[in-house]
């Protein structure tokens, strides 16, 4: 095919789309800087640096104009030249595609002596901006693809594409349209053997630390805002979402008048805020003391980013968060399928995912886990979009103390880095490890407000404490007869009773033998299972089940027998509110975290003990003991062989060990704990944990592997590292057969969306699970779900886009039940299969 020199020829930009249209070169860019315009005007970026912004905006994506990604990528089979051989990374082909004299002459007239760091900034955010595995391959050998590209380039290219690029931005004249030209100095040195990492520095991996010598501020903003922009813009134009200017979304509402309608005018809340809005703060406080409407005046209106360390703990903060902030100014982050789909990079599989990140960054008020941010303080790619935000944010971390000191180390590194980039930072917790705060940065404010109401906490004792040891062999952990008739005698004195265990296997055990017992007894006892391995729909579910009967507090006149078998998702989730605790052993702050569970309808203020069942309250003349009657109202049981179930996989010894010292010290000289005595046992726990080389040792070895200038290579890669105990997406083997025909009857819709999808068929079926299983046991297979596609009777363009979505997750040998999660089946032949 030849073209006709005049005869314009069509540059596209994304795949075409039936929601979206006919996205070009030309209309991708002016959205990303009609997107840019409302981030800048939010963000009051300064001119110099919006500039650059621009500029690199209008640059990144002229490598689309290659013909393999035009043809074979976007399918545009009219486009000219017709070549499908030649292909390197598009973004890289971009900066092989700009007129160097000009660009040089246009930052040097506009930034001066600063023109030469900007030029360096703006190359390296433009060739990196779509970083994916296999890159390097092209930093370090000088690829023979690079090199043919650039004889091609050198060659019969250069005129036609060149004039494609110049009619497809025809409407930029008069501003950047005179940067577009052929890079002569960088082909020439690629094809005199030069390497591309000496020309076009990466902004990523340690190993090239020595070459960019420091990531400066303005190189992390170019880089993190471009990339912002351009994934919000192509979100909006492959969902068909026209608001363009929604990226950066402002609080419409009063939100200290919302906090004073919930908790009221003269909450200590209130007296606290008003000169800490714009500085870093610390706070130590009692849990259910109030932390959270803390946080929401501390956002002073701004973006806020809230992160909590369980996914049951943020949909419940996400609700709160909504009825202060508005339902439509709330974003959700806690995946873990769409971070093993972000990791092969959005060239590789379905770009949605990318930019349904891009999206949920958008809202003024972010409630996440905390894996979705702070493994970024290991800089892996894709950073800069997260610091960019971070640079005009409010970052709250709550309850550090429930992250392990690997990822503590982590958080304390970020939170540096939310300093440097301009952010600030709020940190909550019930309970802060003295090795943690002489980490922290120095400049912020300490609440402490255990020690500023000491003689009020010295004189609350919400519980009584019995140890109870029991009998094992080996690995062998289940309950006594007597501990499941001791929970089922508290239930039917009209109470609601919390059991915990420390793994779902032994939660499940538990559940089936207390349901058992009641069949037999004809017992009307209500009993509720809740743990991590259910599907998103099918937990969303029992948590409001949950709520509607342990809510808090609990009613004044309810008598109805109830008992909840869970795990470590409700230390620090579910606003509940029981009278009794059955608990495994655990860390003390854990421990501490439970309990918290158990009468929460007591809430001290003012100087006040104040019962939300009934609205009396209490002076604090006196000790006041507000647990029913003299019986302990929580025991821990330890199993006399291992001390906990799953074999010091989920908690390790060292903690375990140091915990049982302390409470048993403690309850031989008291049952009973008073709040400000359970503060200071914490304390004396983290001080021993302190005197533990394993323990501590862990913490100073990760913080000095980041102060030496660390960076992951992958984004899994840092996942994997801030969580090492990380879920990987499953669905059940037997769910396959209704996945399929739920998959086919979507396929159906005129239009997919990857949004609607995840919301309609991947909430119903996925189910995210603890990785170890099918490390460790060669009996559990796994194999891709994407292979389900081929089943479906799906059309092709359809099946292909499904089967991206559904990268990263897999089937599992195994069963699901609605009311008891996900349960594997070993195989005979198992293993994981990529």
């Amino acid at each position: 095919m030849n073209a006709n020199a005049t005869e314009k020829v069509k540059i596209l930009a994304k795949t075409t789309d039936p929601r979206a249209g006919e996205v070009t070169l030309s209309r991708h860019v002016k959205d990303v800087l009609k997107v840019f315009e409302a981030l800048r005007e939010t963000l009051k970026i300064e001119e110099d640096l919006s500039e650059a912004v621009r500029i690199a905006i209008f640059l990144h994506d002229l490598g689309k104009v290659l013909p393999a990604f035009q043809i074979k990528q976007l399918r545009n089979r009219n486009y000219e030249p017709w070549d499908v051989v030649y292909e390197i990374p598009h973004s890289l082909f971009s900066i092989f595609l700009l007129n160097v004299d000009r660009l040089k002459k246009r930052l040097e007239e506009k930034f001066k002596e600063r023109a030469e760091d900007l030029f360096n900034f703006l190359i390296s955010s433009i060739a990196y901006h779509h970083w994916r595995e296999g890159y390097e391959a092209f930093l370090i050998s000088n690829k023979r693809e690079l090199v043919a590209v650039c004889q091609k380039l050198k060659g019969e290219w250069e005129e036609p594409l060149l004039r494609n690029l110049r009619q497809e931005l025809q409407d930029f004249e008069d501003y950047y349209l005179d940067l577009v030209g052929t890079n002569n100095e960088l082909v020439e040195a690629i094809l005199n053997g030069r390497k591309l990492v000496k020309l076009v520095v990466p902004p990523y991996k340690f190993d090239y630390e020595p070459l960019r010598k420091q990531m400066k501020k303005e190189w992390i903003l170019i880089s993190g805002i471009l990339q912002r922009c351009d994934h919000f813009a192509s979100w909006c134009e492959m969902e068909g979402f026209d608001e363009l200017g929604k990226i950066e979304q402002k609080v419409e509402v009063n939100v200290r008048e919302n906090v004073k309608r919930r908790i009221g005018s003269n909450a200590w809340q209130f007296s606290k805020i008003n000169d800490l809005t714009d500085k870093n703060v610390v706070l130590i406080a009692p849990t259910g003391y109030g932390k959270t409407e803390f946080a929401f005046l501390w956002s002073n209106s701004e973006k806020l980013l809230y992160t909590l360390p369980l996914r049951v703990a943020v949909n419940q903060i996400h609700g709160r968060a909504e009825g202060i902030f508005g339902k439509d100014k709330v974003g959700l982050l806690h995946s873990d399928a769409d971070l093993f789909l972000l990791e092969k990079g959005d060239e590789m599989v379905d770009p949605m995912k990318v930019y349904e990140l891009s999206r949920q960054l958008s809202y003024p008020v972010i409630v996440s886990t905390g894996d979705q941010f702070f493994p970024y303080a290991l800089r892996p790619p894709g950073y800069e979009k997260i610091f960019a935000t971070l640079s005009h944010s409010r970052l709250v971390i709550d309850e550090i103390q429930a992250y392990d000191p690997k990822a503590c180390a982590i958080i304390v590194k970020l939170i540096e880095w939310v300093q440097k980039m301009g952010g600030n930072f709020l940190l909550m917790t019930a309970t802060l490890p003295e090795f943690v705060e002489e980490e922290l940065p120095k400049e912020f404010e300490k609440i402490n407000i255990y020690e500023e109401k000491k003689q009020d906490f010295e004189k609350i004792i919400k519980h009584k404490v019995q140890i109870e040891e029991i009998e094992n062999e080996d690995s062998n952990f289940d309950l006594r007869e007597k501990d499941i008739d001791d929970i089922l005698r508290q239930a039917r004195k009209g109470k609601r009773v919390l059991v915990i265990l420390n793994t779902i296997k032994l939660a499940k055990k538990v559940f089936e033998r207390l349901k058992s017992k009641l069949r037999d007894q004809g017992d009307d006892c209500k009993i509720f299972l809740l743990h991590s391995e259910f599907t998103f729909g099918d937990r969303r579910r029992k948590e409001v089940e949950i709520l509607k009967h342990f809510g808090n507090p609990k009613p004044k006149d309810e008598k109805e027998a109830k008992v909840l078998v869970t795990t470590q998702v409700v230390e620090a989730s579910l606003d509940i509110d029981a009278d009794c605790l059955f608990t495994e052993i655990c860390p003390l702050d854990a421990l501490i975290q439970r309990m918290g569970r158990v009468i929460r309808r007591y809430i001290y203020g003012n100087g006040r003990v104040l019962n939300k069942s009934d609205g009396k309250e209490y002076e604090l003349h006196q000790e006041i003991r507000l647990y029913d009657g003299s019986e302990p109202n929580v025991f821990v049981w330890v199993f006399k062989e291992g001390y906990q179930s799953g074999g010091g996989a989920v908690y390790s010894k060292d903690q375990i060990e140091q915990t049982k010292r302390i409470i048993e010290e403690e309850i031989r000289r008291t049952e009973e704990i008073s709040e400000f005595r359970k503060y200071e046992i914490i304390n004396d726990y983290y001080r021993s944990l302190g005197n533990s080389k394993i323990y501590l040792n862990e913490f100073r070895r990760t913080i000095e592997i980041l102060n030496a200038g660390f960076m992951s290579e992958r984004k899994s890669e840092a996942f994997q590292i801030f969580r090492e105990i990380y879920s990987i997406p499953v669905i059940p083997e037997s769910s396959e057969k209704h996945f399929v025909r739920e998959i086919e009857k979507y396929s159906q819709k005129d239009s997919l969306s990857y949004s609607d999808f995840k919301l309609k068929v991947l909430s119903q079926f996925v189910v995210n699970v603890d990785a170890r299983k099918y490390i460790t046991n060669k009996a559990i297979s796994l194999r891709p779900a994407k292979d389900l596609v081929y089943e479906a009777n799906i059309e092709a363009e359809k099946r292909s886009r499904i089967e991206r979505w559904l990268e990263g997750i897999y089937l599992c040998s195994g069963e699901y039940d609605p009311e008891e999660g996900f349960t594997p089946r070993e195989t005979r032949e198992a293993h994981i299969v990529d």
